[in-house]
């Protein structure tokens, strides 16, 4: 874990750097140097998921084509229309839905599943707070997002999304001990700061490479609004829109006598 490995050596300048700078005078000043480059790496690796600084999360894809993934629904009025796009236009896939929307649409949970999506556990809170959670709190938190989720579709997921995508030591041991297989992303769509569907289409198109798994929320109608011709596009293009599972080669969910 890089998290451990910076630790030591930071603990080890700062160790060294007191020994060496004591009678300097400048002990204080070198000492708080490396607090700050110490605490300034913490932060990035903690809300750089791609940094992988924690934990090692998926993303990017093992094959020549992409993945679409949907964060923060199910929502009452956007996922239906997301839905319908995905089944008109035969493109699969993933859905990281949070836990307490999940128990309030069941409804939707079953759509997303009997239309061939991956549901993914994206926590049951959402809680703006959860980085602070404890381990213990933590894991309740995710152990009832799959709990909620196999109870709808009766089947357990396999991935997860951090919340805001920030990570932290506690997460690390929480996903060690569920066994669950972390997913970030390899591009960022920023449709919740899209003013309009074509600003999304235009960010998304003009970075979009092979091997990309595409961040997009189900609770915005301006995804909605975008999907189909962010879909139409990537034909146009030549590029293959994959279900997340085949493209990093991950079950997704797991596995019981009935499903081997």
């Amino acid at each position: 874990m890089k998290h451990n490995i910076v630790t030591f050596i930071a603990v080890t300048v700062f160790a060294l750097s007191g020994i060496i700078f004591w009678e300097t005078g400048f002990a204080w000043l070198v000492l708080s140097l490396v607090a700050v480059i110490y605490f300034a790496i913490l932060a990035y690796g903690s809300f750089k998921i791609q940094a992988n600084y924690y934990f090692t999360s998926i993303h990017k894809g093992k094959r020549k084509s992409v993945a679409l993934t949907f964060d923060d629904g199910p929502d009452e009025e956007s996922t239906p229309k997301i839905l319908q796009i995905l089944k008109d236009k035969n493109v699969k896939a993933t859905f990281f839905v949070i836990g307490k929307k999940a128990e309030k649409y069941p409804e939707l949970i079953r759509r997303i599943d009997e239309d061939g999506h991956t549901i993914a556990n994206h926590s049951y809170s959402h809680n703006y707070l959860i980085a602070f959670f404890s381990t213990t709190r933590l894991k309740a938190d995710l152990v009832r997002c799959n709990e909620v989720i196999s109870g709808i579709i009766d089947k357990s997921p396999l991935f997860f999304r951090p919340p805001f995508g920030v990570t932290n030591p506690r997460y690390a041991t929480v996903l060690k001990e569920l066994k669950l297989c972390s997913i970030g992303w390899s591009l960022r769509s920023l449709d919740t700061r899209a003013k309009n569907k074509y600003q999304l289409i235009s960010r998304i198109l003009g970075v979009l490479q092979k091997r990309d798994i595409i961040l997009l929320h189900d609770n915005r109608s301006v995804t909605a609004d975008s999907l189909e011709d962010i879909i139409e596009h990537c034909v146009q293009k030549g590029i293959k829109i994959e279900p997340l599972p085949r493209l990093i080669d991950k079950e997704a969910y797991v596995k019981t006598p009935d499903n081997f």
